[in-house]
């Protein structure tokens, strides 16, 4: 991936991406229709189980300064979303792991890293709901 620009709002570039990757999400759905038609579904939902949990691990170790938890956080949302195609808030997930020590920029990307990851829930339900 590209570098991002070092500026106030380090999730400039992340912004440009889309939430999801529909060519990604056309390839898992077609996979999982072959194999089982509620896999899909039941993938997804594992992802926003983890993806939640690893999202309230952020938001605590920004409250309490925790780089270790903080950059580990950051790491699994970057690897668990890029693997399932959602694009944006796996690179905002980057962005975290190497802004962990920037206090405001930490707070400001898991604030829109939370946003996102509503909007990716919003946009999983779209496409499970025409699965």
């Amino acid at each position: 991936m590209p570098d991002t620009p070092d500026n106030s709002s380090p999730s400039v570039y992340a912004s440009d991406l889309p939430s999801v990757d529909p060519e990604r999400m056309e390839m898992l759905r077609e996979l999982c229709q072959d194999a089982d038609p509620d896999m899909l579904r039941e993938m997804l939902a594992s992802w926003e189980t983890e993806a939640a949990r690893n999202l309230a691990n952020a938001h605590a170790a920004v409250a309490s300064a925790d780089l270790t938890t903080l950059k580990a956080a950051a790491h699994a949302i970057k690897g668990s979303c890029a693997n399932m195609g959602i694009v944006r808030l796996s690179e905002l997930g980057h962005l975290l792991e190497h802004q962990s020590e920037a206090p405001a920029i930490a707070a400001a990307i898991v604030e829109e890293m939370t946003t996102e990851f509503h909007r990716t829930q919003r946009l999983l339900a779209e496409i499970v709901a025409q699965s």
